[in-house]
């Protein structure tokens, strides 16, 4: 594991043990983002190597050597959350990306910043700092939650201090100079369970009880209902014209 001198940055365990690419919110971001993807006509059958900029404990990262010939390196801050990581074809990286390192530079096909930049104040350095890391004409990959006027509680306990629309998102990636080859929402039949949480949720929980509200499976009737919406909109509506995420594709001219 490459080690980085930073200290661990705090973050509740809950969210590390009850995150699971089981749950159908992980399962429905890997079949938006295949999708996308595919439209932006990225192979999935070559040996890309991949890095995914504050993974966690790599769910992501496993998701796409599963899904796809490339090799993931998972890079984060949070020691616990790298020590959860799952074996895979790539490495596992303690390391702070702003630290740019020689060896690292210009070295991936493909980074991805997913449900990273909501919880930063200022996003841009971390985002530069992960573009040094790509190679030319390589593809830069975002996801965040959708819909400022959905922010709740459950938000705040998680660490967001916002959420996105397609179009603040390309202001907000604007100084970066990147080719913006993809840019969607997706996530809309999830509309209803967020305006409803936003709703019912009441302010001064246990930081725990509101993670783990947002993180345990539902029941299996419940679930399986919520997959069959999403199959149904990942194959007829691959560009809602809402959703509960946005997710942007950029290239390095």
């Amino acid at each position: 594991m490459l080690s980085s001198p930073r200290a661990t940055e705090p973050f509740p365990d809950a969210w590390y043990d009850q995150s699971s690419a089981e749950h159908f919110w992980f399962s429905w971001r890997l079949r938006a983002l295949l999708r996308l993807l595919k439209d932006v006509r990225t192979p999935t059958t070559q040996p890309l190597r991949v890095l995914d900029v504050g993974s966690g404990p790599g769910i992501l990262a496993a998701q796409l050597e599963a899904a796809t010939a490339w090799t993931v390196d998972a890079a984060d801050l949070n020691l616990g959350a790298l020590q959860r990581c799952a074996p895979r074809r790539g490495r596992t990286l303690y390391y702070d990306v702003t630290e740019e390192r020689p060896e690292l530079a210009g070295r991936y096909d493909a980074v991805f910043v997913f449900d990273v930049i909501e919880h930063l104040p200022e996003p841009l350095p971390l985002l530069r700092s992960a573009l040094a890391h790509l190679k030319p004409g390589g593809l830069f990959l975002i996801n965040v939650p959708a819909l400022q006027a959905c922010f709740s509680q459950y938000d705040v306990e998680v660490g967001h201090l916002r959420r996105y629309t397609t179009a603040s998102l390309e202001e907000a990636l604007e100084p970066l100079g990147l080719q913006s080859v993809a840019l969607r929402y997706w996530g809309l039949s999830l509309l209803p369970a967020l305006v409803a949480r936003r709703a019912t949720m009441p302010v001064g929980r246990l930081q725990e009880r509101i993670v783990e509200r947002g993180l345990v499976p539902p029941s299996k009737w419940v679930d399986g209902a919520l997959r069959a919406l999403m199959h149904a909109e990942t194959r007829l509506a691959s560009r809602p014209v809402l959703g509960t995420s946005v997710l942007y594709a950029g290239r390095v001219p």
